[in-house]
């Protein structure tokens, strides 16, 4: 008698087996059909199908902040960086101070301001004595007018530098006027170019800040020019990073580059991702997989369905209630979803899955 040894776990996967020992014997190379009608164990099948052949291509990309989607903060003044209030991947709230940069031009804004401030002061005081002066016939009517017209001059020039001034957010004191750097949006930081005691000019090329909320990324794939004309925009994507083995992330792309790089010999192609869970950080790599149809037809097979022994692949076909039979196969091409094969098989036929391993040893060993 054959001893075999089995470990059965339940659930909604069905039996999983694990066979152990069995003595050695002579085996024929015949298939054999089983009946397991005795048996009280279900089996999991899956249909033989007639499939277009899918290509798989595998890319690498990583992720990007949604350019859509950023406000950069770039510098409206020249001076030294007092203090920095918000660091690299921080969280800000639009209208939050970020920094503060000692600045002779807010000095200058408000210099002007308090100038026109008195100015204003002394034409209001002028047109109001006239205005007396005119009721009391001490002035004539041309004088008023001048009057009046030196006032609105001088409000006007109040109004210019009032907005001057809080455009450039000045907040005096102490002999230390200072410019204010604010969050126009609210969102993640995802890129910062400033520190404390630097030397802020407004012709820097770089922001200060760059600002994204991240609820959507970008994804840049690098494809290489003997891949690109499998690449269409509208195609689906599977993409897995390293810091969610198992989770994928299905996207279209959205893009197609129009350059090849000079360095990587790489176009760039675009995924836009919706990122609510703000999973998904600037700069991750990326493993990118992209399923191509091919014209070509072949019988294509779930991979859990197939078993390999003694250098040669079966699967388990089911050929009516409780009877199966093992039949080999050539694999001719091999995916994640699909093993596409040559052998005894039609489409339409049911091959086991789940159990096929227990079903193997039985159909081997009688």
């Amino acid at each position: 008698m054959k001893a075999k040894s089995y470990f059965a776990i339940g659930g909604r996967h069905g039996l999983l087996l694990l066979l152990g020992l069995a003595s050695a014997c002579n085996k024929p190379d015949k298939p054999q059909q089983v009946d397991t009608k005795d048996t009280d164990v279900a089996f999991r099948t899956d249909t033989v199908a007639l499939r277009n052949f899918e290509q798989e291509l595998q890319f690498t990309g990583s992720v990007s902040f949604d350019e859509k989607k950023v406000d950069k903060v770039y510098p409206i003044v020249s001076g030294n960086v007092i203090d920095v209030r918000a660091d690299l991947g921080a969280y800000v709230k639009k209208g939050q101070v970020i920094a503060t940069l000692q600045s002779g031009d807010v000095s200058n804004v408000l210099k002007d301001h308090n100038s026109a401030k008195a100015n204003y002061d002394i034409a209001k005081r002028n047109a109001d004595n006239v205005e007396q002066l005119y009721k009391t016939k001490f002035s004539s009517e041309t004088d008023l007018v001048n009057a009046r017209k030196q006032l609105e001059i001088a409000g006007s020039e109040l109004e210019r530098s009032a907005q001057m001034l809080k455009l450039y957010g000045g907040k005096p004191s102490a002999n230390q006027p200072v410019f204010l750097v604010k969050a126009p949006e609210s969102g993640f930081v995802v890129q910062r170019n400033i520190n404390s005691n630097m030397q802020i000019r407004p012709d820097n090329a770089d922001p200060l800040f760059i600002i994204s909320d991240l609820t959507d990324v970008w994804v840049m794939i690098n494809i290489y020019e003997s891949d690109v004309q499998s690449v269409k925009e509208g195609q689906l994507v599977d993409i897995t990073t390293l810091a969610y083995p198992g989770r994928t992330f299905t996207g279209k792309i959205a893009n197609i580059g129009q350059m090849v790089d000079d360095d990587t010999k790489v176009v760039q192609a675009r995924v836009v991702l919706s990122n609510s869970d703000r999973a998904l950080k600037p700069n991750m790599f990326c493993t990118v997989k992209l399923r191509v149809e091919k014209p070509d037809k072949m019988l294509a097979v779930n991979p859990i369905s197939v078993i390999f022994s003694q250098d040669r692949y079966f699967v388990i076909r089911e050929n009516g209630p409780d009877k199966y039979e093992s039949v080999p196969v050539e694999i001719l091409k091999n995916t994640s979803r699909f093993m596409y094969v040559k052998g005894n098989l039609r489409h339409g036929d049911k091959v086991v899955t789940e159990g096929a391993l227990m079903l193997f040893s039985e159909l081997t060993d009688n």
